[in-house]
């Protein structure tokens, strides 16, 4: 597999009732972009996407829906005064974890998670 970026993964948990996120960087991934739209009664929305390719090589990592995955490498911690919405608003690839496949079929270097984001 031929990677194009990095990614920094955004974990989601919750810690004696409060909302946590630890903050993952992951190098060496496959990020492919699309665009699409979301047609409803009331109009047109946009609904970008994205397909990552994550190598099991990448040692084990916790991909889950829910978590947010920023393309590239970023070192904001996520607090309560810098939130998802603010890491949102500061970079352009921002998506969250919509589905994860385990994908552990053919030779070692083919074993992949794929993680589908919007």
């Amino acid at each position: 597999m031929r990677s194009n970026s990095d990614l920094t993964l955004y974990q989601r948990s919750v810690v004696a009732g409060a909302e946590a996120w630890t903050r993952v960087q992951v190098l060496g991934v496959h990020w492919e972009d699309s665009d699409g739209a979301k047609v409803l009664p009331n109009g047109t929305i946009k609904d970008d996407k994205a397909m990552v390719f994550v190598p099991f090589a990448r040692g084990p990592i916790d991909f889950q829906e829910g978590h947010v995955i920023v393309r590239g490498l970023v070192t904001d911690a996520i607090t309560a005064s810098f939130t998802i919405s603010d890491l949102k608003r500061k970079y352009r690839d921002v998506l969250t974890v919509r589905r994860v496949t385990r994908r552990d079929f053919g030779s070692l270097a083919m074993r992949h998670w794929e993680i589908a984001a919007s």
